[in-house]
């Protein structure tokens, strides 16, 4: 997928885009770099993402997992550990409805395994998507009350449940709903609702991911029993990986449950992520970040895409050593599968932009197939906000009723737009930059004209501009391998963290040529600041080797990262960027 996309690059060097560069204070920088010794790279880049004091760069620096907060602080989780810990102790059969994402699936495994280690009677389910849509299903409730369920707790899901979570109140279940998503305006009638975005709720940190919750809500059941129980003894690295899979951001206690996940990971403790790792072809006690996000949560999510999530679920159960690599294996194939199936729904998606819609009149991408699988479109759609720069809707049709999934860019939040169109549209809901809904075919052309009347409101043309968010601007001699390593203490990044992006002005290109590797049309230039010279690379952007003249001033963009090369570090320099001096198609902007 990520190949196929790097086929478009050069072509954004034709469109007009934003370099967003901050505005610094030197004293700052300087004390950051003086009191924790620090290079000035570092503290540019703390200061630039607004940790501007050394307590709070400090912080952010060396936090670990003893830093979250306590859990009971987050409203309903003392009373949701109450509950437990009381059926529990009783015995009481208790059913854990997770969700089909690798978010809901890791925050249904670490709710389990806990429950099912403090001695509590713990079943799963977690629905297809096919088979249940998303949401709480009444196919799990209904075989929950012949099973003799008695405390139903939903994870991932139930914010939004009314009939489902009513049907289980009548049939005498308890319910507590532990759910991040945006909530209504009228709330399900559960025992007990944990979510830092209720409206009454006052919890400092919103944007936790369900698996962040069921780790709160683990730990503090714990503690109810009387176990005081370190979190990195918990299944963290479950929590770290439905953190960095639902894409939320990468700061506060994200960045701390991520990276005490990451240190427990690195130690392989956990069977099925050992065997998934070894069957991935991961080195773990080399584990970042990106494989978080681009290697083992996709695994995770691919069963789910495309059929049954229930082994992915079974393997971060299981305490079976060959049941591991056999449910790991098949993961793998399951991961290759969703792979190919979103190549070919983007492909087609490309071709239906180009032959249906003119982007100069159209600020919202809406298109509809049935040759679709439900399961891929929404990563599909996130794709074509990255070569589009605008919303994007993609629907999957079946009959007379499409299901669709939604990416947006900033000022056009999806959750609002989908409560404008609620008259043509099933049911839909989700959070600003995404979401999911149902509609009836035939209303498909009229969601189309409402989503644009909306753009055309919400959107100017600079927001429908791609953006680059510069993190420092260096000199040359700034970049070197002591420098570059040091950035390695911003891991782990991901959205909200991203890798830093450095800016080197007024550079002499001395050197540009199209790398002759097939397949991915790499850029390879040399520039040169004063009497020194770096070499930078580009992915994709081999077309535009012919378009950059040696001998003129250019400004570009790039990350930095230290790789092997033979056994000796070296810089790898990779190109987000590059524009001549003269350029009109960039627009400069000092935050």
């Amino acid at each position: 997928m990520r190949r196929y996309l790097r086929q478009y690059r050069s072509v954004w060097w034709q469109e007009g885009r934003i370099w967003e560069i901050p505005r610094l204070d030197h004293e700052d920088v300087r004390k950051l770099a003086s009191q924790l010794r620090l290079s000035t790279l570092l503290a540019k880049v703390l200061c630039a993402r607004g940790l501007t004091t050394p307590q709070e760069a400090r912080a952010f620096l060396l936090g670990t997992g003893k830093d979250l907060p306590e859990p009971t602080a987050l409203a309903g989780v003392s009373e949701a550990a109450s509950i437990l810990a009381d059926a529990v102790r009783k015995g009481v059969p208790i059913l854990v409805h997770g969700d089909y994402d690798a978010d809901g699936i890791s925050a249904t495994a670490l709710l389990a395994s806990t429950l099912a280690k403090l001695g509590g009677k713990a079943a799963w389910f977690v629905p297809n998507r096919i088979q249940d849509g998303y949401g709480v299903s009444t196919r799990a409730i209904n075989m929950a009350k012949q099973k003799g369920i008695k405390l139903l707790v939903t994870l991932d899901c139930g914010i939004h449940a009314h009939q489902a979570i009513e049907l289980a109140k009548s049939y005498g279940m308890k319910v507590i709903v532990v759910d991040h998503h945006e909530s209504p305006e009228q709330l399900p009638p559960a025992d007990v609702i944990v979510n830092p975005k209720l409206e009454e709720s006052r919890y400092r940190f919103r944007d936790l991911c369900a698996g962040a919750l069921a780790l709160k809500v683990a730990q503090a059941t714990a503690e109810a029993m009387g176990r005081s129980v370190p979190v990195n003894e918990l299944p963290i690295e479950l929590a770290a990986i439905a953190t960095a899979a639902d894409v939320v951001p990468l700061v506060d206690e994200n960045r701390l449950i991520v990276r005490e996940g990451l240190k427990v990971l690195r130690s392989a403790r956990h069977l099925g992520l050992k065997a998934l790792m070894e069957v991935a072809r991961i080195d773990h006690s080399n584990l970042q970040s990106f494989h978080l996000s681009f290697i083992i949560a996709p695994r995770i999510n691919a069963v789910g895409r495309m059929d049954d999530p229930k082994p992915a679920l079974r393997l971060l159960l299981t305490t079976d050593r060959n049941e591991a690599y056999q449910l790991a294996t098949k993961l793998d194939e399951e991961n290759r599968k969703r792979q190919r199936e979103e190549e070919l729904t983007l492909r087609m998606a490309v071709e239906m932009v180009d032959k249906e819609l003119d982007l100069s009149r159209e600020r919202v991408i809406v298109l509809a197939s049935p040759e679709w699988h439900p399961g891929v479109i929404g990563i599909v759609a996130a794709r074509l906000v990255e070569l589009y720069s605008r919303p994007a809707f993609l629907i999957a049709i079946k009959g007379n009723i499409g299901k669709g999934s939604a990416r947006s860019i900033d000022n056009f939040p999806i959750s609002d737009a989908l409560k404008v169109c609620k008259p043509v549209i099933i049911n839909g809901g989700g959070h600003k930059a995404a979401g999911g809904f149902t509609i009836p075919c035939e209303n498909i052309p009229l969601f189309r004209d409402q989503l644009n009347a909306l753009a055309e409101a919400w959107l100017t043309e600079e927001d429908l501009m791609r953006r680059i968010r510069v993190d420092a601007v260096v000199s040359a001699e700034e970049v070197n391998l002591v420098t570059v390593k040091e950035l390695e203490a911003l891991e782990p990044t991901g959205y909200g963290n991203p890798k830093p992006v450095l800016m080197l002005q007024n550079a002499k290109l001395v050197y540009a040529e199209k790398s002759p590797s097939q397949g991915n049309s790499k850029l390879i230039v040399r520039v040169q600041q004063g009497n020194k010279a770096l070499e930078m690379r580009g992915d994709g952007m081999g077309g535009l080797a012919n378009e950059l003249k040696v001998g003129v001033s250019v400004h570009v963009c790039f990350t930095a990262d230290i790789k092997p090369v033979g056994g000796i570090p070296t810089l790898d320099l990779q190109i987000v960027d590059i524009a001549p001096v003269d350029t009109q198609q960039v627009v400069f902007r000092q935050l």
